[in-house]
């Protein structure tokens, strides 16, 4: 009985997802060139992060996430490029996100830079119809054979930051895609309507060991209900981060980030879900890699906090 029960609560969430998946990630701030292309170049050096999500882990076929991209500046620093690569496998449908970003950062002051940027990306689906675990053995509904699809998107963004605050806001997909069996009976939209993303943070001097870095993510989605990322961290001695946030409606969560050297910082992040999905699943959880290039012959002495 509880099998049923819970097949026909993933049944439920994954209609939800299928229509529209936006991928969630606790540590956004750390993660702002999945969202926008305009953060491209912005930590001022080559840099590189790489992130892994498992989401409700603890059941089969729930999603999971790995991210990795890597961007700089060059010419002055007035031109930035990027690329970003995603894997996102949620049931049985697993779906490569492929880009490359470029912005073009205008200097608005000697702190100051405001950055335009636009993304071209390839996007590679693939449903694997043997995942399927049908209630009713036979059932001739389900398709045999595997369905794969490519599509190119688009998306676009502008990001403004200093050393003490950013904010951006962005549409990371323009076109939709999906990917569907050969009579259109059976299918996934991989991108239904466009999303919209307003990110903004900062950080504020508590005294010389502490300092306060508030963090949000506001998601808008014609087709889904409205979604807000609120975090709340502290970084201690510019080695240790410490926060919790809450995602309206979904999860309350906390993360560690260790600042391993001006370079090198590792993190990980914990979901504990608000949804009825507590009862099958304690919730989900994140690994965050971060690695900042210094330039040959200099030091890198200021820590990028965004």
């Amino acid at each position: 009985m509880k099998k049923i029960i819970l097949t026909l609560v993933l049944a439920v969430f994954a209609t939800a997802l299928f229509a529209q998946y936006d991928m969630h990630h606790t540590q956004f701030m750390h993660n702002k060139l999945s969202i926008n292309p305009a953060y491209t170049g912005d930590k001022e050096v080559f840099a590189m992060t790489a992130l892994y999500r498992n989401q409700w882990f603890g059941i089969d076929g729930a999603p999971k996430t790995f991210t990795v991209h890597a961007h700089s500046p060059f010419i002055n620093k007035r031109n930035a490029i990027g690329l970003t690569i995603i894997n996102d496998a949620i049931g049985n449908v697993n779906t490569t996100y492929v880009g490359a970003s470029y912005a073009y950062r205008m200097p608005l002051s000697d702190e100051m830079t405001l950055s335009i940027g636009v993304q071209g990306r390839v996007e590679h689906a693939r449903i694997d119809w043997s995942k399927a675990d049908a209630l009713d053995q036979g059932d001739n509904t389900i398709p045999t054979n595997n369905r794969t699809k490519t599509n190119p998107n688009f998306g676009m963004g502008a990001y403004l930051s200093n050393d003490k605050f950013y904010v951006g806001l962005s549409i990371p997909t323009l076109l939709k895609t999906t990917v569907y069996d050969e009579n259109n009976l059976t299918g996934v939209s991989l991108n239904s309507q466009r999303s919209y993303y307003l990110m903004g943070g900062g950080i504020l001097r508590v005294n010389q060991n502490v300092k306060f870095a508030p963090s949000a993510l506001l998601t808008y989605n014609p087709n889904a209900p409205f979604e807000i990322d609120l975090n709340a961290s502290f970084i201690l001695m510019d080695i240790f981060w410490i926060g919790a946030s809450y995602r309206l409606g979904d999860s309350v969560d906390g993360l560690i980030n260790f600042q391993v050297s001006p370079q090198f910082r590792i993190g990980v992040a914990f979901d504990y879900t608000l949804t009825k999905l507590q009862e099958f699943s304690p919730g989900s959880f994140e690994i965050l890699v971060d690695y900042t290039f210094k330039k040959k012959g200099k030091r890198l002495n200021n820590i990028r906090y965004f």
